[in-house]
């Protein structure tokens, strides 16, 4: 039964699905599946629906960068428990704390792990600073370092249209000015035989350029 309570608990968090997040974040359900398995955090709507909020959707974005350069779960699980206490973070890889002191964690896990995670951890010391680190730059916190939107396309000198914030559609991914959801501008792209993106632009009322940050978006994913 589906009660008010339940209802305003949802609001704010974002929700996915695993199918969504897996595509979101280019790894498979079942790998999503038993990473959560693994116990780097409890799911906060822990049921059948295996629904996923915004915070836990980043979580496990940074696992599977790190899982993609060849460091281990163990590692990676042995790095989250250090932050969780150091930081005292209910999501600590997304923690901005970790972007600055992410490199002494890996350290201070070398000088306490067996021989077989020191060979690890060096690798994914490598891995921070050229795959995660600037990675944050997607990120965008508040002044008391809590996680508030996410920007796929954000470069050095521009955040992109792009943006996921779960405060907005459920934490969809929508072009930020206007609040149009990315999926809509798609179907609108591949209606009939395809549309060219100007006439999608005209018919949504939005910048030629939503249009063509959705489509560089959706590239991404299917990169």
């Amino acid at each position: 039964m589906v009660t008010s309570t339940s209802i305003n608990s949802r609001l704010g968090v974002g929700l996915y699905s695993v199918d969504e997040a897996a595509r979101i974040i280019g790894t498979t359900p079942g790998t999503i599946g038993r990473w959560i398995r693994s116990k780097f955090f409890k799911p906060r709507f822990a049921s059948q629906e295996q629904t996923l909020t915004f915070a836990e959707l980043m979580e496990l974005n940074f696992i599977k960068m790190f899982r993609n350069e060849g460091v281990s779960l163990r590692v990676i699980q042995a790095a989250s428990r250090e932050m969780a206490a150091r930081f005292g973070a209910e999501y600590p890889l997304t923690f901005k704390q970790f972007d600055t002191d992410g490199r002494s964690i890996f350290l201070t896990l070398k000088n306490t792990s067996g021989d077989l995670v020191m060979e690890e951890v060096h690798h994914g010391q490598l891995v921070f600073d050229t795959i995660v680190k600037p990675f944050f730059r997607k990120l965008e916190y508040d002044n008391n370092d809590k996680l508030l939107r996410f920007w796929p396309l954000a470069s050095k000198s521009s955040k992109g249209r792009v943006v996921l914030d779960p405060c907005r559609k459920f934490g969809k991914p929508i072009d930020a000015e206007s609040g149009v959801r990315i999926s809509t501008i798609m179907d609108a792209l591949t209606a009939g035989k395809g549309q060219k993106p100007k006439v999608v632009a005209d018919w949504l009322g939005v910048p030629l350029s939503a249009v063509k940050a959705a489509e560089s978006f959706s590239k991404s994913l299917s990169a």
